[in-house]
């Protein structure tokens, strides 16, 4: 697959985790199972992001790094919430990067 298909499918991802974004914001998270639901949800989009990026592995690796904590003990919420924030920041330095190589 051309590296400009993959970074045009990434850019789709992008817009889905920022949909993902505003979904979780919206959601009033009261569901006893609300916290294993948009994980799953997170969970399944960088799966998705991940399968684009097979022959791309340097770029694979910067986005499964483990996105840092500074420690304070937040809601899984807000730690989801920032896990969407980096994955997405980190996803467009990936489509900058693979772009230029087209």
């Amino acid at each position: 697959m051309p590296d400009r298909e993959v970074a045009a499918r990434l850019a789709g991802l992008r817009r889905a985790g920022v949909d993902l974004e505003r979904r979780l914001r919206g959601d009033p998270l009261l569901a006893p199972d609300s916290e294993s639901y948009w994980r799953g949800q997170i969970d399944s989009w960088r799966a998705e992001i991940d399968a684009q990026l097979t022959h791309h592995p340097f770029q694979q690796r910067a986005l499964q790094a483990p996105i840092p904590s500074d420690g304070d003990e937040r809601s899984w919420s807000r730690d989801a919430l920032h896990e969407l924030a980096e994955v997405r920041h980190r996803l467009d330095l990936t489509i900058e990067r693979i772009s230029e190589d087209c």
